[in-house]
């Protein structure tokens, strides 16, 4: 019934603002169908390091995103279903799914209004293994993710706000922990006259509600600057604090802490580069709906070399803890590299040749046991955006 509320509410109010956009003078609207094919290798479709198993396969990625642009009203629609066929062990075949909106409306010179919600249909070494650095089983997991917030301008260069979000994940297996997380932000903002620094700040509460583990409150003040270095290079500054008190509820058990945020990160982009490393210490809930420390670092770059030629690299590196002192020690390291080679064929179709390394180390088991995977695919991406003004 929570859910239902929570995701209704935000729905009802982005539908709405949809309806009432056919009213308003559009700048620009944005239609993409795309669709991405490949045939792929991967020699752990498990990620496991007991049994594994490895297979050919196919992968088709059809999708669909849908722009708008007005003075009074932004929003964007997306959906994707991802299809893969492995040749062999077909019991590993899966369909993804991510459909999601989001949006924001002007309601006066001072009020605006924002709002997303997202449904995701994966696996946990998909957005679990993204999010936390630890994925110890494949099973599926469907996560909704919904938004809300409202902000005032109180001068031209500063406005306040009222944020909420809501999480719910919901496992397929009862070896995991589903879980809901709600969480409530009262953000400041301020722009400075240079047009070049923002900061943003404030205080921050979430719930974490989970189905049988342990449930956590979570308070934390942090602040974010974020810097325009010049016309090409953009920095992210961020720090704070957090405490966290933590239940258990088969026994009503409980411990706390105190813990630290950060944030820090460089964006460079040009006419045929653009990158982004980005450094961060949060708190996350993994499959088993434990509180956990993820510290992670994620490089992304994309240079093109040629007219129609280039490189991509994707490396991420995370180092995750549990925190609550009651829950069982899940200490991980995890890391992957993926490097992946591209050649245009028109400005909007191109074809991609990628290897992808993934390899997790257990600190908290008998031997420190490590997990490794590597794919490789060769496919084709093909999109066919169409504008109107």
């Amino acid at each position: 019934m929570k859910i239902i509320r929570f995701i209704g509410f935000n729905l009802a109010i982005m539908l709405a603002l949809i309806s009432f956009s056919q009213q308003l003078w559009a700048k620009e609207v944005t239609i993409t169908p795309a669709i991405a094919l490949k045939t792929l290798y991967d020699d752990n479709l498990d990620f496991s390091n007991k049994d594994e198993k490895d297979s050919l396969g196919a992968n088709a990625v059809p999708s669909l995103t849908l722009s708008y642009a007005s003075e009074l009203l932004t929003f964007l629609l997306i959906g994707e279903v991802d299809v893969l066929k492995y040749f062999t062990e077909t019991d590993f075949d899966r369909i993804n799914q991510l459909y999601g909106i989001e949006g924001q409306y002007l309601l006066s010179p001072r009020w605006r209004f924002a709002g997303n919600f997202q449904y995701t249909r994966d696996e946990t070494i998909d957005s679990v293994l993204e999010e936390t650095g630890q994925a110890f089983e494949r099973r599926r997991v469907t996560t909704y993710d919904s938004g809300a917030g409202l902000f005032f301008q109180l001068t031209e260069l500063s406005d306040i706000g009222f944020e909420t979000e809501y999480r719910k994940r919901d496992y397929s297996s009862n070896q995991d922990t589903d879980f809901d997380r709600y969480t409530f932000f009262l953000p400041y903002t301020k722009r400075f006259a240079n047009q070049r620094d923002i900061v943003t700040l404030g205080p921050a509460y979430s719930i974490f509600d989970s189905d049988g583990g342990r449930d956590a409150r979570d308070y934390r003040f942090a602040f974010q600057w974020d810097r325009k270095i010049n016309e090409t290079l953009n920095s992210i500054v961020g720090a704070g604090v957090r405490y966290t008190d933590f239940d258990k509820q088969d026994d009503s058990s409980s411990d706390s802490n105190w813990g630290y945020l950060g944030r820090l990160g460089l964006e460079k982009k040009t006419e045929t580069f653009s990158g982004r490393i980005l450094a961060e210490r949060d708190i996350r809930a993994n499959s088993d709906a434990e509180i956990v420390e993820v510290n992670r670092i994620i490089l992304r770059a994309d240079k093109l070399m040629h007219e129609r030629f280039g490189i991509r690299f994707y490396g991420s590196s995370y180092y995750t803890d549990t925190e609550s002192n009651e829950a069982d020690n899940e200490k991980t390291v995890y890391f992957e590299v993926k490097p992946s080679l591209y050649y245009l064929l028109t400005e909007n179709h191109y074809l991609e040749l990628a290897y992808q390394y993934q390899n997790k180390k257990e600190l908290d088991r008998p031997g420190n046991p490590v997990t490794q995977r590597n794919r490789a695919w060769l496919g084709i991406v093909l999109q066919f955006p169409k504008k109107w003004n």
